[in-house]
């Protein structure tokens, strides 16, 4: 939309220079040969056979330069005339296009502030919860009383977890691979994207080097109660959107 406007006010741009170009030609015109154009005076009588000739002649002259500037003049009026239509649809069409620029305007500005407020207050962030996972209603319960109200529930790692934080079950090597190469196919941005590995499993420990590492925005908790501390601590600074 911003190209397409972007064109539209080049092109009136043009239409309302052209326009300009043919009034000031033909102020000019009428200020140089019109109003400077020589008087046709009475001349005394022909004295001589070659004198009348030769009045003739001037008169025929005359006559034909009188004819041209007034059909030149009669040309400039439908000049000026098409310039005032171009004028006008210019007008009629550029008020649209400068509407239509003061919306999209306002709706950049909107989405920079909701960006901005998003990435202040966490409390405007998307966390993703695993649907089915047994503590899944206590870790709602805790993040509601957190004042994080924007819950939602998934069944798999998919696009949709490419915003946000994602809450991820992690209790055993397959559950770690299959994260791992979400990380690979995916490739989430750090800037809009966070992960909270939760591990329950006693014993089984997340890699540091093979998981933890490979992303930057990424963290871990062992229960309902250290959730939120995770998720207050890597996703503050969060991008909602590009």
């Amino acid at each position: 939309m911003e190209d397409k406007l972007i064109g539209q006010i080049k092109g009136l741009l043009w239409l309302t220079f052209i326009s300009l170009l043919v009034v000031v030609g033909i102020l000019l015109w009428d200020v140089v040969f019109v109003n400077h154009a020589p008087d046709y005076l009475v001349r005394p009588a022909a004295s001589s056979d070659v004198e009348v000739r030769l009045q003739n002649v001037e008169s025929s002259l005359e006559a034909l330069q009188r004819e041209l500037v007034s059909q030149l003049n009669q040309k400039l009026m439908y000049f000026g005339g098409a310039a005032l239509v171009i004028a006008a649809v210019a007008s009629f069409f550029g008020m649209k296009t400068f509407r239509d620029l003061d919306g999209l305007i306002k709706e950049k500005i909107r989405a920079t502030l909701e960006n901005e407020l998003y990435q202040l207050d966490p409390a405007n962030l998307t966390v993703r919860l695993p649907r089915g996972h047994p503590d899944t209603p206590l870790i709602r319960k805790r993040l509601e009383l957190s004042g994080l109200h924007n819950l939602t529930e998934y069944l798999e790692l998919n696009k949709q977890c490419l915003r946000g934080l994602t809450i991820v079950p992690v209790n055993n090597l397959e559950e770690e691979d299959r994260f791992r190469g979400f990380l690979a196919r995916e490739k989430p941005d750090p800037e809009f994207a966070a992960f909270v590995l939760y591990t329950t499993k006693q014993g089984f420990y997340v890699s540091v080097p093979d998981t933890l590492n490979k992303y930057e925005r990424v963290a871990t908790s062992n229960m309902p109660a250290t959730v939120i501390t995770a998720v207050l601590a890597i996703s503050r600074g969060l991008h909602r959107e590009k």
